[in-house]
């Protein structure tokens, strides 16, 4: 789902930005040819608005919620859980906490290096699906959007849930809409309302037990995805060599 070109234009108009297809793309740093065509179908994607907040010094989030159907977005606004903040840690950052528990030398060496890596990640709305998953997410949000249950597990593992599939999920778990969004890269954490240094405060409060089940786990995403782009490569191995 996507908002009206309408609606925009006069929230741009307000907003002392151009609503003209060409200067508007420029502004941005999009594609006119793109942006022209959803205008032509009077719906634009979140992330152009998203992107014109941005540039106007405005919070993107209270944008989204003038425009239908993310009106109700400020209203579900809430701090995000431990687990919403663990699923946003990726190998990366928890190889790194594990490695400078192990040794003080390593933690003065790793500390000032590391820096956290921000969503979307490959399995950041997997990741966050399963952190707040009540138990039948996936078969509840595919009745909701009117999606085959199946497609709504491909487009999670793909991390290609929508805007307003998210908003839904989150919907359906009780949770703030905000984290959702941010997994799937339309907002940062700090416009997803996340407190400063969550992930850095949450991961250090695990046990030894859970940093390594943490490590466990991403590991084993970082495997399946590896297996995957291996498959591909080799189907697409076999299909240049049948071309000739």
């Amino acid at each position: 789902m996507t908002v009206s070109a309408a609606a925009f234009k006069q929230w741009a108009t307000d907003a002392g930005l151009p609503v003209g297809a060409a200067p508007l793309a420029r502004l941005l740093g999009v594609s006119r040819t793109t942006l022209q065509a959803q205008f032509l179908r009077g719906r634009l994607h979140e992330s152009i608005v998203v992107s014109a907040a941005r540039e106007a010094s405005a919070d993107p989030v209270v944008v989204l919620a003038t425009f239908d159907p993310y009106e109700d977005l400020l209203q579900s606004v809430m701090p995000p859980t431990p687990r919403e903040i663990l699923s946003q840690v990726t190998l990366l950052d928890a190889v790194v906490e594990l490695v400078s528990r192990s040794d003080e030398q390593y933690a003065a060496a790793l500390s000032p290096v590391h820096r956290w890596e921000d969503p979307p990640q490959p399995d950041s709305i997997r990741n966050w699906i399963d952190a707040v998953d009540p138990g039948d997410l996936r078969r509840e949000l595919a009745t909701r959007i009117g999606m085959a249950p199946s497609n709504v597990s491909t487009a999670i593992t793909a991390n290609k849930l929508k805007p307003h599939e998210l908003v839904e999920a989150a919907r359906i778990a009780g949770t703030s809409s905000l984290t959702g969004l941010a997994a799937g890269g339309l907002l940062t954490l700090q416009e997803a309302r996340w407190p400063d240094d969550a992930r850095r405060a949450t991961i250090s409060a695990l046990t030894v037990v859970d940093l390594n089940e943490l490590v466990q786990a991403r590991l084993s995403s970082s495997q399946r995805a590896a297996r995957r782009l291996a498959a591909d490569a080799e189907a697409a191995r076999r299909i240049e060599e049948s071309l000739g």
